[in-house]
């Protein structure tokens, strides 16, 4: 994917999923992601919520936004956004959770109107570019 097709990409799923935060019971969204060399590296995924809009520049996502460091788009090699995000708080004595839902279908069918590149399934929407 360009730049522009990634930069576009996460507006639309900030636009219909909401502003994510890096806490998922103050989050609208949720994703997980890597990078190619994150996958060469140990395989491992990052997740916190979609980046805002503020956090949305030309060629990269920003740093000290919802993902905290800055991540080039054209390192992105997986994104994952998942049906339901699972939320939960502990504080001393007590202990709440939930989940919440994401709307796939209205965001996939945003992507093609936009012919942005993805796939989605029962479960998730993915970019995979490997």
């Amino acid at each position: 994917m360009s730049d522009e097709q990634w930069r576009q990409f996460f507006l639309l799923c900030n636009r219909i999923l909401g502003k994510g935060h890096a806490v998922a019971e103050f989050s609208e969204s949720w994703c997980a992601w890597t990078t190619f060399e994150r996958l060469s590296r140990d395989a491992g995924y990052w997740t916190a919520g979609l980046p805002g809009t503020e956090d949305v520049l030309s060629t990269c996502i920003g740093d000290s936004g919802v993902w905290g460091q800055p991540f080039p788009f054209q390192e992105i090699a997986h994104l994952i956004i998942p049906k339901q995000f699972y939320w939960e708080r502990i504080e001393p004595g007590s202990f709440a959770n939930g989940s919440k839902p994401q709307d796939l279908t209205r965001l996939a069918q945003a992507l093609e109107g936009a012919r942005l590149p993805h796939r989605v399934t029962e479960s998730v929407l993915e970019v995979k570019l490997y």
